[in-house]
């Protein structure tokens, strides 16, 4: 269970699946949560861009590296060595033109 989101990650394993009819349905599954990370991403986007204006707007950066780490380590905690890859890109994307 995440306690975070309260969703639970564990299912069953990929070997467990091996009936092809369960294929469009799985596929369905993870397009739903792909549009569901676009969601999320551009909300994210959306939050990022409120706190780059408040924070140029105090007379601060654009960009605080010191909270970019601590998300990079939240993905890497969360979804190991490849998360950091996913949280740069996650980052880049909320950045927004400079």
């Amino acid at each position: 269970m995440n306690t975070t989101t309260g969703s639970t990650i564990e299912g069953p394993s990929v070997a467990d699946d091996t009936d092809n009819d369960t294929i469009p349905t799985l596929r369905t599954q993870i397009d739903a949560m792909d549009a569901a990370i676009v969601r999320l991403v551009a909300e994210r986007r959306l939050l990022s861009k409120r706190i780059q204006t408040a924070r140029i707007n105090g007379g601060g950066t654009r960009v605080e590296l010191g909270r970019e780490r601590v998300v990079l380590d939240g993905y890497r905690a969360g979804l190991g060595a490849e998360g950091v890859a996913l949280a740069d890109a996650v980052l880049r994307v909320c950045r927004g033109a400079r």
